[in-house]
């Protein structure tokens, strides 16, 4: 008996059946012979764009998509461009444009100019230096307190009297002098008698 089945598949007797046998299908085919290709892709059928059939599989080049290649793909939708550069596709090819060229370069907009390095160098510093100056004043803050309620030693304590005892011998002396009294010029008028 010749094989009916097609596409591959194997031929199983079977009597129960009307016609005798059953076709046993490959992955990819169906029906009565197996003769209904299900298969994603066929060689040279349904690929678009440039893909290549492998296997069930469109391969689909650079810039297509899906499974027969069908839908165009955004090359830099995968692409990161660092410091705010923009990603651009042109002919499957893809570069990052940098905002600023004299401030960033590289392939993906990566690498600093020497001023912007120079720019945070500075700033890292004069940040160093607010933090440290904050530091010592809160250290100084909780020195005088440690000192006071803890030892009970109060340093300010001494210049605050010494100051209102001077203020107060002030306003005493203030008090104590006396307004002077006008100057009266006295003078003697001589009279012809």
């Amino acid at each position: 008996m010749m094989n009916p089945c097609l596409n591959s598949a194997t031929c199983q007797l079977n009597f129960t059946l009307e016609i005798g046998y059953y076709c046993m299908c490959v992955t990819g085919f169906s029906g009565t012979y197996c003769e209904v290709d299900n298969r994603p892709c066929r060689p040279g059928v349904n690929c678009l764009n440039g893909g290549v059939c492998s296997g069930t599989v469109c391969a689909c080049p650079t810039g297509t998509g899906g499974a027969y290649c069908r839908s165009k793909v955004s090359i830099c939708a995968s692409i990161k461009c660092e410091n705010d550069g923009q990603c651009v596709s042109n002919h499957g090819n893809w570069s990052c444009r940098c905002t600023n060229n004299e401030l960033y370069s590289g392939t993906y907009c990566e690498i600093k100019s020497s001023s912007i390095r120079e720019k945070e160098a500075i700033s890292r510093s004069l940040a160093s230096v607010a933090i440290g100056c904050l530091v010592a004043v809160m250290s100084f803050v909780i020195l005088m307190d440690v000192l006071k309620y803890v030892f009970k030693i109060d340093p300010v304590h001494k210049d605050v009297d010494a100051s209102k005892n001077k203020n107060e011998n002030n306003e005493r002396k203030k008090k104590s002098i006396k307004p002077k009294q006008p100057v009266i010029a006295v003078r003697f008028r001589y009279i012809h008698a």
